[in-house]
């Protein structure tokens, strides 16, 4: 009987290490398949939210995040506008050498043409038009060494508001954006499933809505002429208002005293607003120990992802992102430099409140279209 248990105990023993190998493996296989999460260049993730924006903010700003919380970010849901016309959006193309062409000068005007005629004849109150876009919303900040009461302060607002990307490892400052950024990519990486991510400064306003719907027309053109791009990796959105002329700074907080590539700064979008796509997002956290952080974060953002010939730079003058407002349009879609009062006016739609009786005196940014045929000394001459 002791021997009939013992070779009980030997097969029961060996069934279960046997079967452990068997489990072990397989959960090892499974780890291992490759996902749509971990797939560079895929032409539409289909994440969780087609959109995630993040917006940067100071620590002690409560009333700018309040104020965009009470305004724009209201405008996303649901989309109460016509879908914009697929055939107003353009999808670069590889040339014969493998180089993705982006719109010339033509195109540009071609397209804010048709915008602007779309935009005069659109009801934005049409019942039938009423649709609900997943999209979510952060505001990012740094809290490493911030002083006890403005910690509790700030979580108090995350048990009020639960929309904060707290970066407990980061200094909160100007000088140190550029990380900012950085962490701030890896940890939504990390955490989140989406398709595109809109970066902003919390003194910016977006049209959201208006965004959304041609950004939603652009990925499904995209899907739909995804064949032609199979011997080419897939385009990668990264849409705002480009500079490609800005020389290096030698002085002041902007001074980069390490940048040295080049006697400019390579083309970049902005920082007060620009969208771009998951893949870049994905080759900015898997390279992110490896990136030079500059003083600028939008110099260095640019300067990234520079050498990647997949790069859709979409310029588009109705990004007004600069440092300080260019002349009001109301086709603008994302306005920096905006106050409380600003962007309340902006969601009431009174779109030029901030222009002074005086305007004629202010010397505001030129708008221009980019011609990306041209050298970096010519490239953005061609006035709107």
């Amino acid at each position: 009987m002791r021997r009939l248990n013992n070779l009980v105990t030997l097969f029961s023993a060996m069934f279960a290490f046997f079967f452990g190998c068997f489990l072990t493996n397989t959960l090892v296989n499974i780890d291992k398949t490759p996902t749509k999460h971990s797939m560079p260049g895929s032409a539409h993730h289909n994440g969780e939210y087609f959109l995630l924006i993040l917006i940067y903010s100071a620590p002690s700003y409560f009333e700018r995040r309040e104020t965009i919380r009470e305004t724009w970010l209201k405008l996303s849901n649901p989309i109460r506008h016509n879908k914009y016309p697929e055939e107003f959006i353009y999808l670069p193309q590889y040339d014969a050498r493998g180089f993705l062409q982006m719109e010339d000068v033509k195109d540009q005007i071609n397209r804010l043409s048709h915008f602007k005629d779309w935009l005069s004849h659109e009801d934005e109150n049409d019942a039938n038009n009423r649709r609900v876009i997943n999209s979510k919303y952060l505001f990012v900040i740094g809290t490493k060494g911030l002083s006890n009461t403005l910690l509790q302060e700030i979580n108090k607002e995350q048990q009020s508001n639960n929309d904060l990307l707290l970066l407990h490892d980061v200094y909160d400052s100007y000088s140190n954006l550029t990380n900012k950024v950085l962490r701030s990519v890896e940890a939504v990486m990390n955490q989140l499933s989406f398709d595109y991510i809109l970066k902003a400064d919390d003194d910016t306003y977006v049209k959201l809505d208006y965004l959304i719907n041609e950004l939603l027309s652009y990925d499904r053109k995209l899907i739909r002429n995804f064949e032609q791009y199979k011997n080419s990796p897939i385009p990668q959105l990264y849409w705002g208002f480009f500079n490609g002329r800005a020389q290096i700074k030698t002085r002041g907080q902007w001074r980069e005293p390490n940048f040295y590539l080049c006697d400019r700064y390579l083309p970049y979008a902005l920082g007060g607003g620009y969208i771009f796509s998951r893949g870049i997002a994905q080759f900015i956290e898997s390279n992110s120990r490896q990136l030079s952080t500059y003083v600028s974060e939008d110099i260095s953002f640019g300067t990234w992802i520079s050498a990647l010939r997949n790069i859709y730079r979409r310029h588009d003058v109705r990004f007004d992102t600069g440092y300080m407002p260019r002349k009001c349009r109301d086709y603008h879609l994302v306005l920096h430099k905006r106050t409380k009062e600003q962007m309340y006016d902006l969601f009431e739609k009174n779109f030029c409140t901030f222009e002074a009786t005086n305007e004629q005196m202010v010397k505001r940014p030129m708008e221009y279209f980019y011609d990306w045929s041209k050298t970096a000394d010519k490239c953005c001459d061609t006035i709107s």
